[in-house]
């Protein structure tokens, strides 16, 4: 008889639409009950077809639009940036990316972080091994050997000659096999990528996702034509391997910004509405603290300064890199010559150097360069200042970057050539107002002042000179000599130092008084959240939905890193 089914859309989700399943003892409950509940009969069998497709960029597909994949959204779950791994520990690989998707760990448990698939923990099984103790069957189908070898050992494992015969397989299998898991691995998409480039802009490329487009359309017609389909519930998934290599022009350095680890993924189903998941922008986080005022006017000087006078006096043959934040507190001001940090006895003379501000930008001057400048900072927003001192190459030069770019204001030159000369002086390090020189006016904030014992690349400057907390994880961790970020000293009168190689903290003197922060700043790269990179499907999560759709219930004590998603289900007549 037939009725109408309504099948109630989920709950409304907060960030991305997601539900985050954490528990410690608890199995996972199965977010896609509402579907079993709505099975055509008692008898109806739920199954699933996995296409994987090596190299298949999210964006591209969202570009070009392929006929079937677009038409599939009608009705699915879809997102064009999803994440194939939400590190960026290692160049991730279409191999790595597999693992996780076989298994629903990340390369931090599969050991696969490279093309080599022989190294796969099998202390995580493949969800065909999970499968097989579940009581169900599944098939492999790959041009891959080594994929069949040691990710496909549970399954049925068919191995073509490319995805023409990866396909043709396939199809025979879908017509009649009785498997509840169907894998199919395409890498014609990959081939193409290396070879011309992953973009639309690509014909080749294109081509290629168009072929791959037809091929998901084959194989979804073959599953409507079985003869059991009318007693049979399909999900069917497609995703990426890793994504198209692409030069990102967007600073975005969190996974979110690798265009490898950007992937496509689709979950079908004709009784899903359509369901789009956004990627976030980590330009949307804001950079949140406190930093010390720093002000100039008499009886209103504020300034700190270290104890020991000879705490970073650099040989000639060391290089050095100082890099903090700061920030003009009255936007369009203009302080020529106030000297902001220094260690020098006296702002202009003398040996030692130091960093001031002129015309609406900043400026190093030393005893052992001409004076070299960075672009203007007097907006009122908060920036990245960085100088390098570089003696130990083939030409010694002091570089200063703005927000990880070499520009300097009008008429002046951000590098400068250095004399190989000791800038060494008994004066102590000191940040705000130093006596003797420049406009009194200056009122700035100052913050995340950090000094290294190794020159950063420009390529360095960019990726790290915006990162706003250090810790142990930081790449050059062992090379940071001193390091005050300041954000939690807020309403003391120190600056903390927190690497702890005895460089000591920064004692304020002064009416010292404090500024508190909470912006969005493009170069900036504030700490983000691991729940940050769950707000769009992972590679790792698509053995959930394998699972929950095949009713196999997941255990906390598989240690799996995935969750589930809750599709958007349509109204269906029966």
């Amino acid at each position: 008889m037939n009725k109408y089914i309504k099948i109630i859309k989920n709950t409304l989700w907060g960030i991305g639409g997601m539900l985050l399943l954490v528990a410690c003892n608890k199995d996972f409950p199965n977010l896609l009950q509402n579907f079993n509940e709505a099975k055509d009969s008692p008898e109806s069998k739920d199954k699933v077809l996995l296409v994987i497709v090596d190299g298949l960029s999210g964006s591209v597909v969202q570009d070009i639009e392929p006929e079937n994949m677009t038409l599939m959204t009608r009705n699915g779950l879809v997102t064009y940036g999803s994440l194939a791994d939400p590190t960026t520990d290692f160049e991730v690989t279409n191999t790595s990316v597999a693992a996780s998707l076989l298994t629903g760990v990340n390369s931090d448990k599969t050991g696969v972080t490279s093309e080599d698939i022989s190294t796969l923990n099998s202390q995580y099984p493949t969800i065909f091994e999970r499968l097989k103790n579940e009581a169900h069957r599944s098939n492999f189908y790959t041009s891959s050997s080594a994929y069949g070898t040691y990710l496909g050992k549970d399954a049925t494992v068919q191995v073509g000659t490319d995805d023409q015969g990866v396909v043709t397989d396939a199809l025979k299998g879908l017509q009649t096999d009785s498997a509840d898991l169907n894998v199919v691995h395409l890498t014609k998409v990959e081939q193409a990528g290396v070879a011309s480039g992953y973009t639309s802009e690509s014909t080749d490329y294109v081509t290629a996702v168009q072929n791959a487009d037809k091929q998901i359309k084959q194989l979804v017609d073959a599953i409507k034509g079985r003869k059991s389909i009318s007693n049979e519930n399909w999900l069917v998934i497609v995703t990426s391997g890793k994504g198209g290599k692409t030069k990102n022009s967007e600073s975005d350095f969190t996974a979110y910004g690798d265009s490898e680890r950007s992937t496509y993924t689709l979950l079908y189903s004709p009784k899903f509405a359509r369901k789009i998941i956004p990627r976030p922008s980590a330009k949307d986080i804001p950079f949140v603290g406190n930093a010390t005022r720093y002000t100039y006017a008499a009886n209103n000087q504020v300034y700190g300064q270290l104890t020991d006078p000879n705490k970073f006096n650099v040989s000639a043959s060391e290089d050095w890199t100082i890099t903090f934040f700061a920030k003009h507190n009255s936007p369009n001001t203009t302080y020529n010559y106030a000297v902001f940090l220094a260690k020098r006895l006296q702002g202009f003379s003398g040996n030692g150097w130091n960093i001031f501000s002129e015309s609406g930008g900043w400026g190093f001057n030393s005893s052992f360069a001409n004076q070299t400048f960075g672009d203007y900072i007097n907006d009122g927003e908060w920036h990245a200042l960085t100088v390098v001192i570089k003696r130990s190459g083939t030409q010694d030069s002091v570089y200063t970057y703005t927000d990880g770019t070499k520009n300097s204001i009008a008429g002046k030159v951000s590098q400068n050539v250095v004399a190989n000369s000791n800038f060494d002086n008994t004066s102590p390090l000191r940040i705000g107002y130093s006596p003797g020189d420049g406009n009194t006016g200056c009122d700035l904030s100052l913050c995340n002042l950090q000094i290294y014992n190794r020159a950063f690349t420009h390529d360095e400057v960019k990726r790290y000179g915006g990162v706003t907390h250090i810790d142990e994880s930081f790449p050059f961790w062992t090379s940071l000599q001193g390091y005050w970020p300041g954000y939690g000293d807020v309403n003391t009168s120190k600056l903390t130092e927190k690497r702890g190689k005895g460089a000591g903290d920064i004692a304020l003197k002064g009416p010292v008084s404090w500024t508190s922060f909470n912006e969005l700043v493009p170069f900036f790269q504030p700490p983000i959240e691991g729940s940050f990179f769950r707000q769009v499907p992972n590679a790792v999560d698509v053995p959930f939905m394998v699972y929950q759709w095949l009713g196999v219930t997941v255990e906390s004590a598989w240690n799996l890193d995935g969750k589930s998603w809750s599709p958007a289900y349509a109204q269906i007549r029966k």
